[in-house]
């Protein structure tokens, strides 16, 4: 038996958002580590959190991120790219 699908949009309680947004980005790096480690790939995950006091970067790289991304940036072959409207 599946689990139920929520709903996503935006938490509005602050503290709440703080959470979830903690846990998702360990989640997503813990995912991005696994894919590199059974496929064999590398992989770049970059994320920007606007937050008050500024902005932070957190990143993820199975190899130097900045590698992996110049890399991305050079290639000239079929992509594979996913936007927010592709999960709807």
């Amino acid at each position: 038996m599946g689990r139920r699908k929520i709903e996503i949009q935006p938490i509005t309680h602050e503290r709440n958002r703080s959470v979830t947004f903690l846990k998702r980005k360990n989640g997503l790096f813990k995912k991005a580590y696994e894919l590199g480690v059974l496929c064999s790939v590398d992989v770049a995950v970059i994320v920007f959190d606007n937050k008050q006091g500024g902005p932070r970067l957190y990143q993820y790289g199975s190899d130097d991120v900045i590698t992996i991304v110049e890399r991305a940036m050079r290639f000239e072959g079929d992509r594979d790219t996913k936007r927010p409207s592709d999960f709807n």
